[in-house]
């Protein structure tokens, strides 16, 4: 265990960044740190302790499961990251976007599709499909929730059936993982922890249903959010990344997918920079910002990869709850400290 993180997680919840927490480290898949803090909803009522298993909405780290699954379709021959997406999505008008360009946030679409949530998943979808790019496709390096949805829109027709359908048999089967899923089932209620008060649409406490408006209003399946899950489960999909792809004796990716999953697709001055599905340089991952890798979700997860010292790290934590606060998101700067915790313990350098 590293009691600097007990330090740092016990202040950010007394300053109420968020509730409650769950923290997994592993180095060379040897456990170094789990422990979970706090409770799903401070001392309001019918808050829980969270627990090792306490199930999270994972928000936007449901982006690195599409991704994955799509770069397995990829590596089977099926999805060549510089054919055209209309290749596949004829209904797409914008032309020019490759899988790369969704891959990497590269498309030039510039959707909001938070927005559009109350107007019902035709109205996304139309608006979302005819589109035109605000930059040419591969000129600007863009995040955005449209790019990893029309991704899932692409799996889910080469995989020949629903999305989470897809992504469950090419990524949670293969990987062993079981309690992580779109639309949790009304028995893992107790367990999940709520993630907001939304009296405005939603008419009270969301819990059990994904945050992510879009999501919602698309049915609770999106490639860009939608998924619950536990720690322990969401750890292994950073691990299948540092073991090269390679997942109990199974090649489940290629090397040269992961390695190319893992570089900088391109790097402007001013803009974030992606791989394949993963954030690069982002102030989260301490010192390991330049050579880590991860991915945030909005309601407060996040995964992080550090190759060179082959370190995992996962924070779940639900930091929306009881209401969103504005960018910069405080549990960044937490997460952060605890990469630089762990990073100290392991290297002994500061």
């Amino acid at each position: 265990m590293i009691p600097a993180i007990d330090t740092i997680i016990t202040t950010a919840i007394h300053e109420r960044i968020f509730p409650g927490a769950v923290v997994l480290v592993t180095q060379d898949d040897r456990l170094i740190h789990a422990a979970a803090y706090g409770t799903t909803m401070y001392d309001d009522p019918g808050t829980r302790p969270v627990t090792l298993d306490t199930i999270y909405d994972l928000a936007s780290l449901t982006k690195v499961f599409t991704a994955t699954a799509a770069l397995r379709l990829h590596d089977a021959g099926m999805l060549p990251l510089d054919r055209p997406v209309q290749h596949w999505l004829p209904a797409l008008q914008a032309s020019g976007i490759t899988v790369r360009h969704l891959l990497s946030h590269q498309s030039g679409l510039a959707v909001q599709m938070a927005p559009l949530a109350r107007a019902g998943a035709h109205t996304i979808r139309q608006t979302v499909y005819t589109a035109t790019p605000k930059h040419p496709p591969g000129s600007v390096t863009e995040y955005a929730n449209l790019n990893t949805f029309l991704l899932g829109e692409l799996v889910a027709v080469i995989y020949g059936g629903p999305l989470d359908q897809a992504i469950s048999e090419l990524v949670c089967a293969p990987l062993g993982i079981e309690e992580t899923r779109f639309r949790p089932p009304v028995e893992w209620q107790p367990r999940i922890a709520p993630t907001e008060w939304d009296e405005a649409w939603r008419g009270g406490l969301v819990h059990g249903v994904t945050h992510d408006e879009s999501a919602y209003a698309l049915g609770g399946i999106a490639g860009h959010a939608g998924l619950f899950g536990i720690a322990s489960e969401t750890l292994r999909l950073v691990q299948l990344f540092l073991r090269d792809g390679a997942w109990e004796g199974q090649q489940l990716l290629r090397s040269e997918t992961t390695h190319a999953a893992l570089t900088p697709q391109t790097e402007r001055t001013g803009q974030p920079v992606s791989g394949l599905g993963w954030m690069l340089r982002r102030p989260y991952l301490g010192p390991a910002i330049t050579t880590g890798f991860g991915h945030s979700g909005f309601t407060g997860p996040i995964m992080v990869g550090i190759p060179q010292e082959r370190l995992a790290i996962i924070v779940l934590c639900n930091r929306t709850y009881p209401h969103r606060t504005p960018p910069p998101y405080r549990h960044h700067a937490v997460v952060a400290a605890i990469t630089q915790a762990v990073w100290q313990t392991i290297t002994g350098w500061p």
